[in-house]
């Protein structure tokens, strides 16, 4: 897939729902798209060469009827240009120039266990001081990392749980022992 194709598709939605005023009903909308074509029927009807564009468009109206002109007419336009499937890497592309945009950062967390609201609250916190962004928690639970915590923020992770200390302690005691 090319990602320079993918980013620009989802700039140029980004800048018409940003000039509308509606990035987030757009991506609300985008959502329950993104629900539609994780079906593998879907995705299948819509690649396929056989199926005429006016079948795929009109499909596109019936499912997307409640949708804003935008989205249906981007829709089209995908269709029309033979890229309806780079469609989910385009709605996450549109997502993170988004919270981009809202200063927001997702930053994933697994934990052994889940964590309580007090602890996400912190963690919240302490991650908003040091970033200056707004952070966008999501919480994974993983019992084989035994403690502590292991964070994805962007493409850096941190290891903070147990099982990567025990890791890392093993591997620096075979390669003193050698």
């Amino acid at each position: 897939m090319n990602l320079r194709l993918v980013g620009r598709y989802a700039q140029a939605l980004f800048k018409l729902a940003a000039n509308s005023q509606v990035l987030n009903e757009v991506e609300a909308e985008l959502t329950q798209v993104e629900q539609i074509f994780a079906e593998q029927k879907a995705q299948s009807f819509f690649e396929n060469p056989s199926i005429s564009m006016a079948v795929k468009k009109a499909t596109i109206e019936r499912l997307c009827g409640n949708m804003s002109s935008l989205v249906q007419n981007f829709l089209a336009y995908m269709i029309d240009k033979r890229r309806i499937d780079t469609l989910i890497a385009v709605i996450q592309a549109y997502r993170g120039l988004v919270k981009q945009a809202g200063n927001i950062l997702e930053v994933k967390v697994i934990a052994a266990r889940p964590l309580s609201e007090q602890d996400s609250r912190q963690l919240t916190e302490q991650l908003a001081v040091v970033t200056q962004k707004n952070i966008e928690l999501k919480v994974g639970v993983d019992q084989r990392i035994l403690g502590g915590l292991i964070l994805q923020i962007g493409d850096k992770w941190i290891d903070n749980s147990v099982a990567g200390k025990l890791a890392e302690l093993k591997s620096h005691m075979l390669s003193k022992s050698l």
